[in-house]
């Protein structure tokens, strides 16, 4: 018997007179008990996304910053903070590039404090940020920090480069003719517009106490796939996906139960877009997206085959960064003595990108942990209001640690999650795409071509040297061996199928 759990996501309809009023009050007496109980200690993950966009450029400490939480917040088996509740901020401090005389790095420092689930029905508590999703920033003790804009791809050529024996460096013919073939330089400026998904991490309590007038949802377990019928669809699930050289690649982790406009309707109405088919025009997108360390939106994806077929959908998710995306392929697939086909889906998160020589193409590496992209995934299509259900199956045929096409450690807990989709109804207001698209002016050429310059030499004096070369080196050296171990634990535990395919190429 395969072994399930089932997730309630979606509200049940309203029960009829008496049965619906004894509900009510017994799940608003349930949820008065829990916010009356002790608070929430330090820690709690928010899943949280902008309504209103935020930027080093225009912000100052003090103003306000508005979201919603994505994903119920969740303390024994109840929920203590729904979804869609807004969540509500302010900055507290901001360094602004400018010029870039004074600083060549921008900085955020966002602190949200107050839940507001209705009218006279808040939470207090104190949270910072612990991750933007898919951004090219990092985030250091709750801090935004931006991208240095010589810290790219051809800008750290061009201290490598600057290194040549000259007597002036600057009259070097190959770095002049370098420097005016990529003439990118990345926008150093933060900006986040509405629609930003954020990771915060509460650093103090979270008083439910102060929940005088909790609001209370009729939730009961809403129709999922029988245990019977789970136990058929594992049969002959597949459990893993190849690339066109027949190499074992990304792991089956989800199951679509749904029409194919299902499919598409709610991946679109959760922000998702489909990849762009590989072209000329498209390799040189890819290019300037890496030299820019900026975003590109639809990106050609690699074509996986499963059953000697290739996916029937690409859907991937991005911000402002070519390293970082969500991305998934989909299959029709119809399970043996079943008569309705089903969607099977190998999803994973990419973090870093380079431009492979062999195949004279761009490869990505991704995050190990592929559950936490399954509960990506799964997370955004809830909150667009197209989930019905979620059951969890757990496959033995799915190793727990293993490798992709392209050596990358997976590790997973083996369970794959069945998502029954039905016509998306967001209960929450969603962030219109011209609202998505928005930017804002980070200033005309001129000031822009001087800053380009400014910074060019900041970088130059400060970097480009033999001190700073032997440090750049011992880093790169350093995370190589950081690397090693977990690449040889995955080596030692790849299941002997892919490995006798591995071995085979």
């Amino acid at each position: 018997m395969v072994k399930v759990r089932r997730s309630a996501i979606a509200p049940m309809r309203n029960l009829p007179g008496l049965h619906c009023r004894f509900a009510f009050v017994s799940l608003l007496c349930a949820a008065a008990q829990a916010f009356g109980s002790d608070p929430l200690p330090a820690g709690q993950p928010l899943w949280i996304r902008l309504t209103a966009p935020v930027s080093s450029y225009t912000a100052k400490p003090g103003d306000p910053i508005h979201a919603v939480l994505t994903q119920d917040l969740i303390s024994n088996h109840q929920v203590v903070l729904p979804m869609g509740t807004e969540i509500e901020g302010v900055v507290r401090s901001k360094r602004k590039v400018g010029w870039g005389i004074r600083h060549e790095t921008a900085a955020l420092e966002l602190e949200f404090h107050r839940a507001v689930v209705a009218p006279g029905a808040e939470a207090s508590f104190t949270a910072r940020v612990d991750e933007v999703s898919n951004a090219r920033e990092s985030v250091r003790k709750g801090v935004i920090e931006g991208i240095r804009s010589t810290d790219t791809f051809q800008g750290r050529i061009n201290s490598r480069l600057i290194h040549l024996p000259t007597w002036n460096p600057y009259s070097d013919t190959v770095l002049i003719a370098y420097k005016a073939v990529f003439p990118v330089f990345p926008e150093p400026e933060v900006h986040y517009a509405a629609g930003t998904d954020m990771r915060l991490r509460t650093t103090t309590e979270l008083s439910r106490a102060t929940l005088s007038s909790p609001v209370a949802e009729e939730r009961s377990s809403p129709q999922a796939p029988e245990p019977e019928q789970l136990d058929k669809l594992l049969e002959n699930l597949p459990s893993r996906v190849t690339n066109q050289k027949d190499v074992a690649a990304d792991l089956v982790n989800i199951v679509f139960l749904g029409s194919k406009d299902e499919v598409k309707s709610a991946f679109r109405k959760a922000g998702w877009r489909n990849a762009d088919t590989a072209s000329k025009k498209t390799w040189l997108k890819n290019l300037y997206a890496l030299l820019n360390n900026s975003g590109y939106p639809q990106q050609p994806m690699m074509t996986f085959l499963v059953d000697g077929k290739p996916q029937d959908m690409s859907w991937q998710k991005s911000l402002n960064s070519y390293n970082r995306r969500d991305h998934l392929r989909i299959w029709q697939w119809k399970p043996e003595g079943t008569g309705d086909p089903v969607w099977i889906s190998s999803s994973t998160r990419d973090t870093s990108a380079a431009l492979d020589i062999k195949t004279k193409g761009f490869v990505h590496h991704i995050e190990s942990n592929i559950d936490a992209e399954r509960s990506t995934v799964i997370r955004d299509l809830n909150f667009a209001g197209c989930v019905r259900s979620v059951s969890y199956i757990t496959n033995p045929q799915i190793p727990t640690t293993t490798r992709n096409a392209n050596g990358d450690p997976m590790r997973t807990d083996g369970s794959v999650a069945v998502v029954s989709l039905q016509d998306c109804h967001a209960t929450v207001r969603q962030p219109e795409p011209t609202e998505i698209a928005e930017s804002y002016r980070p200033g005309n050429h001129v000031f822009r071509f001087f800053r380009r310059q400014i910074l060019t030499f900041r970088n130059d004096i400060f970097r480009a040297n033999i001190i700073y070369g032997a440090y750049d080196g011992g880093r790169m050296l350093v995370s190589s061996l950081r690397r090693r171990p977990e690449m040889q634990q995955a080596e030692t535990n790849t299941d002997p199928e892919s490995a006798t395919k591995e071995q085979g190429h």
